[in-house]
């Protein structure tokens, strides 16, 4: 089964207790059951790092990684490497930004990637 690795960068995340939270809100959206790791982010003020492991269920991981990425906010940046069958898609926070929750406006940045074997 094909992984994802997904990386998130919060903002205004004044305690470590507000980025598990956040973490396991995003696990939640996800159905993500491997758990998150999450350290302090140095080069933001009151930021942590988060990541999550999954697994893409679906034939087509272009899609589904769209797919998954579109339940936490829009627009993602979408890179597409056809010989390797490898997708990366960034987000970066703007004012054009579209979060699905308000919860997950604390998102500053995000790196979704899938990990072939």
């Amino acid at each position: 089964m094909t992984k994802f690795r997904l990386t998130l960068v919060t903002e205004n995340q004044k305690s470590l207790e507000k980025g598990k939270k956040f973490a396991e809100l995003i696990c939640g959206t996800l159905n993500s059951k491997n758990g998150y790791e999450i350290s302090k982010y140095e080069k933001l003020e009151s930021s942590y790092r988060i990541e999550i492991i999954g697994q893409i269920t679906d034939k087509s991981s272009v899609a589904e990684s769209i797919e998954l990425t579109d339940r936490i906010c829009s627009p993602w940046i979408v890179t597409y490497e056809r010989p390797k069958k490898s997708v990366e898609l960034i987000f970066n926070k703007s004012d054009l930004s579209n979060f699905r929750s308000k919860e997950f406006n604390v998102l500053n940045w995000a790196q979704f990637e899938i990990e072939n074997d």
